[in-house]
Formats: C-alpha cells, sequence, structure tokens
C-alpha cells in the first residue's frame, strides 16, 4: 500500500573542515624550549631537596626512649 504522503527527504549535512595543524616550531626554538624545560625541572628538583628536612641525612633523628619494663 502507497499512502498517502510521501516521506520526506533526508537532510544532507556536509561534514565540518578539520582545522588546520598547528605549525611546527623551529628545531632552534624547540631546543630552546627543551633547555628551558630542563633548568626548570632542575630548580624544581633542587628546590625540593633542600626544603625536605633541615637536619637531612647527615644528622638521623635521634632514638625515642622506650619503656623497658611494664608500668614505667
Amino acid at each position: 500500500m502507497g499512502g498517502l504522503f510521501r516521506a520526506p527527504k533526508p537532510v544532507i549535512i556536509a561534514a565540518p573542515q578539520p582545522e588546520p595543524a598547528p605549525p611546527t616550531p623551529s628545531p632552534e626554538q624547540a631546543g630552546q624550549e627543551a633547555r628551558a624545560e630542563a633548568r626548570a625541572r632542575a630548580a624544581r628538583g633542587l628546590a625540593g631537596t633542600i626544603a625536605t628536612s633541615a637536619r637531612g641525612v647527615l644528622a638521623p633523628l635521634p632514638a625515642p626512649t622506650r619503656k623497658s619494663l611494664l608500668g614505667e
């Protein structure tokens, strides 16, 4: 059986255009960025080492006194 009305035509939607790729940095610029990142990482590491403890490994904490007998 046919029917009284025709089926609507499908709407064709165009695919969006892909965004252009960002420009690739020159080797010189990439080297400068890598050196700056390494410098920042080294500075962070040094600050973290110094900030951990004033005693460091050379002066360990003294052993706490423990109870030797029950009731002390």
